[in-house]
């Protein structure tokens, strides 16, 4: 098993299999929609790649922000 197949492995079980498994594939749904609507534009395989990692990396930074806020409890 590699690295990454244990630390995937890990994650699955630190959430839960099908959460996990669930959250991999609409990661991957988001990730295939953006790039069929980037397809009938012409700009570089390059392009498409550098645009869509500052997209998630956005993501990731958004996700880290609602995580680090304070919550109110009711």
């Amino acid at each position: 098993m590699t690295q990454t197949e244990e630390k995937i492995e890990n994650f699955a079980n630190s959430v839960g299999v099908d959460l996990s498994h669930q959250f991999e594939k609409q990661v991957s749904r988001t990730i295939k929609e953006l790039m069929d609507s980037l397809e009938s534009h012409l700009i570089d395989d390059n392009t498409k790649v550098d645009y869509a990692t500052h997209v998630f990396a956005k993501a990731l930074d958004d996700m880290v922000d609602y995580l680090e806020t304070p919550k109110l409890l009711n």
